[in-house]
């Protein structure tokens, strides 16, 4: 590809030299333990790009050399001083002597070989690397949904995907005495097992770049060493996540059935309660009947009673019987006060009635009561007999106002007080 257009799609969508470092980091276990057989063997990048692992290699002091047919991507490698070169990865590997190298790394090549060649790649690495030597490759991986169908096409000079089965089975083919996939990439929280997951995090979490390594056979002394790596699992796979997703889903399910299923229990407690309220309601209703009807029959014979001649015959020997249970009560003197001003309130109502109907028979007796000195003790009366209606004594004590005692008077003042008196009668119709 022309130009430094391949560099700059690299930083765009791969990502930056640290990013790719870091990322690389996971195989340092397996190039770092080998090393320890082999210390002054070289480790070969094939398609090395940046230079990213051989720097990371340099940085712990192991030899290794890279080789790409990019000028662009190989600068930034010459830049920094990294042992490289511009040549065919399958012409360098064929050029190199058997057993010489301690691994054979490419990352994110494999994909753009084609399958033949990718075949060779495989079967000159067998015969270059030393006993229990490592061929990696890193590729994207066609497991994730999202990298599979739209992602791994970004680059356009991609050939094909290769699921993790078929890269692994080539080395198994040609040879290699064991193999070994890193899914690598995933989000960390995927790895969680109470990690809440959606449908988005199954199309697109799982690893979306996959490592194969492959190692040599060689003596038990050299390969046990790396025992532990090849045991340790990496990454989350599709079925895995998928099945997570799916026992997630079935958890929730159980749980809004055993929710509805509860609520439906409630409900029909609650539909019951309301059942049994509508029958003592309406039983509460029947009995309210009852009752009414029974409260009638009581008032109609009631009012029977008291329209009946014996009540009527027998009145006053009910008041008798009622005037000698007061009194039994009350005491004779305290009942006899209560007769006495009984009486005398309706003999003063009667007479204040008669009064308001006959104002000339009211100043006659009012006068009178002056002349022959009583006018006190009547008032006195009044008061105490009438203390709860004190309208009728103010009204009593007002048209007391208006008596003239004419026998105090001289002839000249009688003849005024006459005139005085028919001038208003005749203003009022009198």
């Amino acid at each position: 590809m022309s130009g430094d257009f391949y560099r700059a799609f690299e930083e765009k969508h791969r990502g930056s030299v640290q990013d790719i470092k870091q990322r690389l980091s996971v195989y340092l276990p397996f190039i770092t333990t080998l090393a320890k057989t082999y210390p002054s063997v070289e480790v070969a990048d094939v398609g090395c790009g940046r230079g990213e692992w051989l720097e990371t290699l340099k940085e712990h002091a192991i030899p290794a050399i890279g080789v790409d047919l990019d000028d662009g991507m190989l600068e930034r490698a010459l830049q920094v001083g990294l042992n490289v070169k511009k040549m065919d990865c399958l012409a360098f590997l064929q050029s190199l002597e058997d057993e010489s190298l301690l691994a054979i790394t490419g990352f994110h090549i494999a994909e753009h070989l084609p399958f033949d060649i990718l075949q060779s790649l495989v079967q000159e690495s067998l015969r270059v690397l030393k006993p229990g030597g490592l061929l990696i490759l890193e590729t994207p991986n066609p497991e994730n949904v999202s990298v599979g169908t739209c992602s791994f096409y970004m680059d356009p000079t991609h050939n094909h995907p290769l699921p993790p089965p078929l890269l692994e089975f080539i080395p198994n083919y040609y040879g290699f005495q064991r193999t070994k996939v890193l899914r690598l990439q995933e989000k960390s929280s995927l790895r969680d097992a109470d990690v809440s997951l959606g449908l988005v995090d199954v199309l697109k979490g799982v690893s979306p770049d996959y490592g194969m390594i492959a190692q040599k056979e060689g003596d038990k002394g050299i390969t046990s060493g790396l025992d532990p790596y090849f045991s340790k699992e990496y990454g989350v796979t599709l079925d895995g996540l998928s099945n997570l997703y799916d026992q997630r889903l079935t958890e929730q399910f159980k749980k809004l059935n055993k929710a509805r299923r509860n609520q439906s229990v409630r409900l029909d407690d609650v539909e019951n309660q309301l059942e049994l309220f509508q029958v003592q309601l309406e039983k509460s209703h029947h009995e309210l009947l009852a009752v009414y009807a029974h409260n009638q029959s009581l008032q109609q014979q009631l009012f029977d009673v008291h329209s009946s001649n014996s009540w009527r015959v027998t009145y006053p020997l009910r008041w008798f019987s009622s005037q000698i249970q007061a009194v039994r009560e009350e005491g004779i003197k305290r009942r006899g006060r209560k007769a006495v001003k009984k009486v005398l309130r309706k003999v003063i109502n009667t007479t204040l009635a008669l009064f308001h109907e006959h104002p000339k028979f009211k100043g006659f007796v009012l006068s009178s009561a002056r002349k022959l000195g009583v006018y006190a003790l009547l008032q006195s009366v009044f008061r105490r007999v009438l203390h709860s209606a004190p309208g009728a004594h103010a009204d009593m004590m007002t048209n007391e106002r208006h008596v003239v005692y004419q026998e105090n008077m001289t002839g000249r003042a009688i003849d005024i007080y006459e005139q005085l008196k028919n001038a208003k009668n005749k203003r009022h119709g009198e």
